[in-house]
């Protein structure tokens, strides 16, 4: 199985960990962005309800992502 490249690690985990973040304190900004999106990937009951359980998963998966990422770019 081919290594994933530690920049696209980097990558998808800032923007994980943005994503988040916005879930956990702007969850009006993350409904501006389901507007365009609900008709193929959210259904905004389900973000009204479970905004903070998504934001965890996603801050938890952007930090193990940064931390692959930089750990791979840092090694010796």
């Amino acid at each position: 199985m081919p290594a994933i490249n530690p920049y696209l690690k980097l990558f998808f985990g800032l923007m994980l960990l943005l994503l988040g973040f916005g879930y956990i304190y702007k969850p009006g900004a993350v409904e501006r962005l389901n507007r365009l999106l609900k008709e193929t990937l959210l259904n905004d009951s389900y973000v009204a309800l479970h905004h903070k359980k998504w934001g965890v998963l996603l801050v938890l998966i952007g930090s193990l992502l940064v931390y692959m990422g930089l750990s791979r770019l840092c090694s010796w």
